[in-house]
């Protein structure tokens, strides 16, 4: 009787051991953190061409900002900029089997959107290289901003009134609002007070 009872110890002195373990490697592994916004970490950048030499601008204020080291390589780096002329993208429907323009054969009606409205003339977007995924967006939109219209939020997608100005004003503010929306970032991080 007595040798049951001591196997009866040590089997339980083993199976808290183990439970005890366990629990201590679970509380003393962490959570994979989650991986920061390359606006943040990323440090060489890209600038595509633009039209009316934008690009040039874009790359002269990203220069006296300092944040990031502009290449003319895109291979490697840690962010791409690039302007989509969304007039002049193809969309497609497909009407009776074939693919066609879309809204080539209808006229607008009274009261709708025109194409104008529906698709900002130019939008140019931060794109995380290694993940062709896009990290912010303004879309640049041929107008005024209305006086009844808040200003819009310097976030992942923005929007920026552009009627009238030059290339290097349209430069130095799409690049203020993506340093707006950087420092952000860069604040809310975690570890950064």
């Amino acid at each position: 009787m007595k040798g049951k009872r001591e196997i009866a110890d040590i089997l339980f002195a083993s199976f808290c051991l183990v439970v005890v373990g366990t629990c201590a490697m679970a509380l003393g592994q962490q959570a994979p953190a989650e991986k920061p916004n390359e606006l943040v970490v990323g440090k060489l950048i890209y600038v595509a061409s633009m039209p009316n030499g934008l690009d040039q601008w874009i790359i002269d204020s990203l220069r006296r900002w300092g944040k990031y080291k502009v290449t003319s390589n895109a291979e490697g780096v840690d962010l791409v900029i690039q302007a989509v002329n969304s007039q002049k993208e193809l969309r497609l429907e497909t009407r009776a089997g074939t693919a066609q323009p879309k809204g080539a054969d209808r006229p607008h009606l009274p009261g709708s959107k025109s194409k104008s409205d529906e698709l900002p003339p130019l939008s140019i977007s931060v794109t995380d290289w290694v993940t062709s995924q896009t990290v912010w967006q303004a879309d640049i939109l041929d107008r005024k901003q209305k006086k009844d219209e808040t200003a819009p939020a310097a976030g992942p997608l923005t929007k920026i009134y552009a009627r009238s100005m030059t290339s290097d004003q349209l430069a130095q503010k799409v690049v203020a609002k993506l340093r707006e929306y950087e420092e952000g970032l860069e604040k809310s991080a975690p570890g950064k007070n």
